[in-house]
């Protein structure tokens, strides 16, 4: 495929406000580091009493020695926290939710804006420059990082990441590189000035490198895995090496360093999981204490998001909202009146879709799926403002599949297209596309003359098993036979990787930047996008048009090129209606109270690493008063 990078580093066509990658490439071409406005009223540095009192044992260097020459200054959502305690969480599975926990722990080299993801910030980086092509570009990491075991990390840890796991085929968990770091088929050309500088170029301009660095995990300790790593060490399995570096091996197994604000330090599998604070954590707030405040954060493992909800509710759990539920509404109005929790809502943001499986396993029902006048059909059965009231509290805003509003691109007459609840008109589209009900039984038959049925896959505890019921209805009543599998998420997570479902219904996957992950909208490589995995052999030809497009979008420095390829972008895939959104989704997430610093408003956009990670963690506290 052509170029593919995650966000925007280079000019855009979106107006320029805060956004400081905008103004660096307009201006100078690069990005100063935080000390050009210091924040610090004190050189004197603060810890938490639990690490002091290991540096007065001696089994800990000082907190000035811990802390590297320019450490990234945090300015508190309200205030300065005090040290101590355990924040509570949960997660609903230890193994596949392992992203949970990497969006509240992962730290790149540039960083969202935080609680509201409105500009990119330095981060691991503290500077950086980009050629005035934008083809190659400079990155200084902040010197004296360690990682969680006191060990320096360097530019050396990044390349071992890049070269010795992502694009060594025998060594990466994954089946495939990952698309964004790559452009016309080559890796993107990472090398070391030195220990603390980095330099990264491509053949063409990077013109979304920045975001990539805000959400790529960009670093592994290459002092620690290197003695599992076949190329270093000849006794090592490749077998072993992988096992290590899944996502769930490195969030979840205590073990392997970390520059996290907390590492795991205890694991009892499908039960809790324990993490502890880094003492090498290298933030700082305003007057120059070591972050984070809490000493400990706990993720209990909680299969049933309606457990979670009471364990909310009972004070038992401090922070609930990657797995948030309509229901939550419902204890809104007594949030008060406890004086426990408090409940919030946010959004809009991604609602769900129906995921269509173009290469699913039944051949007569793939060709109904790829036939544009069933999807259209589909969609206007559905009634979503009775969805909207019945499912999802009133908090749906009825929309389709296309770019959402906070995009650049969003066009409205786009984001309404193919949604007006016609079953009418449904069923004429189904009669002219020949699907017909010759045996009058109610229900329709595909082109080999079995009945036209389907199965929706959802998760167990999700929420959506009200609104698949619906959809299931709406269905049926223009004649297509319609089941429903409510599983655990591990169950329907297999089977979307291995293409083994016919409809998922999930969340709608970044309908704001599209850029961030273009593998779920575009053909990146040979499994592309998971609902249409054969779509680089097959084709259609719109989907391979609206690949190019995004691929100029994401190249170009020309805000011209970059705004039609978009547009042009947008309208094919509404056009062509390849997944069935239902529309934008207010979320709900609650938090005890006695937590301090939790932001006002926060972001529910996917591609910014939300829901967990602007909720600012390391910056949260445990009030002096709490209960």
């Amino acid at each position: 495929m052509g170029a593919f990078w995650l966000a925007g580093c280079m000019p855009s066509d979106r107006a320029v406000d805060t956004n400081e990658v905008q103004a660096v490439l307009e201006d100078s071409q690069s990005g100063k580091s935080n000390a050009s406005d210091p924040l610090l009223v004190s050189s004197t540095y603060g810890e938490s009493p639990v690490l002091a009192k290991e540096v007065a044992a001696g089994r800990l260097p000082s907190v000035s020695e811990r802390l590297p020459d320019n450490p990234l200054v945090i300015r508190p959502i309200d205030e300065i926290g005090r040290y101590g305690g355990t924040l509570r969480r949960a997660l609903t599975d230890d193994t596949i939710n392992a992203t949970g926990v990497s969006k509240t722990l992962n730290e790149g080299l540039m960083g969202y804006s935080r609680p509201i993801a409105d500009s990119i910030e330095l981060n691991l980086a503290e500077s950086y420059t980009f050629s005035p092509d934008g083809k190659s570009a400079v990155f200084k990491i902040r010197s004296g990082i360690k990682w969680s075991d006191g060990a320096p990390f360097t530019v050396d840890d990044i390349l071992f990441w890049y070269y010795d796991m992502q694009f060594d085929e025998n060594a990466r968990a994954e089946p495939l590189p990952p698309s964004e770091l790559m452009i016309d088929g080559k890796p993107l050309v990472l090398e070391k000035i030195d220990d603390t500088t980095l330099r990264v170029s491509a053949s063409k301009p990077m013109g979304r490198l920045l975001d990539a660095l805000c959400r790529a995990d960009v670093a592994y300790p290459k002092h620690f895995l290197s003695q599992y790593h076949p190329r270093y060490n000849a006794s090592a399995s490749y077998e072993d090496i992988r096992s290590r570096i899944t996502e769930a091996g490195r969030v979840f197994v205590p073990g392997i360093p970390r520059i996290s604000a907390w590492v795991p330090v205890e694991r009892i599998r499908s039960r809790r999981v324990i993490y502890q604070r880094n003492p090498y954590y290298w933030k700082v707030d305003t007057a120059g204490n070591q972050l984070p405040y809490i000493d400990a954060v706990t993720f209990e493992i909680v299969a049933d998001p309606q457990v979670i909800l009471l364990k909310l509710i009972n004070s038992e759990i401090d922070l609930f909202g990657r797995h948030s539920l309509l229901s939550m509404t419902d204890v809104l109005p007594g949030s008060a009146n406890r004086g426990v929790y408090r409940v919030r809502i946010d959004g809009p943001g991604p609602g769900d879709a129906l995921y269509l499986n173009w290469d699913c396993p039944r051949k007569y029902l793939r060709e109904a799926i790829r036939d544009k006048s069933v999807r259209i059909a589909l969609s206007h059965a559905i009634n979503r403002h009775e969805l909207q009231e019945l499912a999802y509290s009133g908090l749906l805003n009825p929309g389709g599949y296309s770019l959402h509003e906070g995009s650049p691109y969003y066009s409205r007459d786009a984001y309404l297209r193919y949604i007006e609840y016609d079953p009418e008109f449904a069923k004429r589209l189904l009669e002219e596309a020949g699907f017909t009900d010759s045996d009058h039984d109610g229900f329709r038959e595909l082109s080999d003359g079995t009945r036209f049925d389907m199965t929706i896959d959802t998760n167990f505890g999700s929420g959506r098993a009200d609104a698949c019921e619906l959809i299931a209805g709406y269905w049926e009543a223009v004649g297509i036979k319609t089941h429903l599998s409510v599983s655990p998420e591990q169950n329907t997570y297999q089977r979307r990787i291995s293409g083994a479902f016919e409809i998922l219904m999930s969340a709608f996957l970044l309908p704001v930047d599209p850029g961030n992950s273009p593998h779920r909208w575009v053909i990146t490589d040979q499994i592309s996008p998971f609902w249409h995995r054969n779509a680089s052999s097959e084709g259609p030809e719109w989907l391979r048009e609206s690949t190019r497009q995004l691929e100029t979008a994401m190249s170009t420095i020309d805000p011209d090129v970059k705004r039609a390829a978009m547009k042009r972008f947008r309208d094919l895939q509404t056009e062509n209606i390849p997944v069935i959104a239902l529309g934008a989704l207010r979320r709900t997430w609650g938090f005890n109270l006695r937590l301090g610093n939790v932001p006002e408003k926060t972001t529910q956009q996917n591609h910014v690493r939300a829901w967990s990670r602007p909720i600012f963690h390391e910056q949260l506290y445990i009030r002096a008063d709490a209960r």
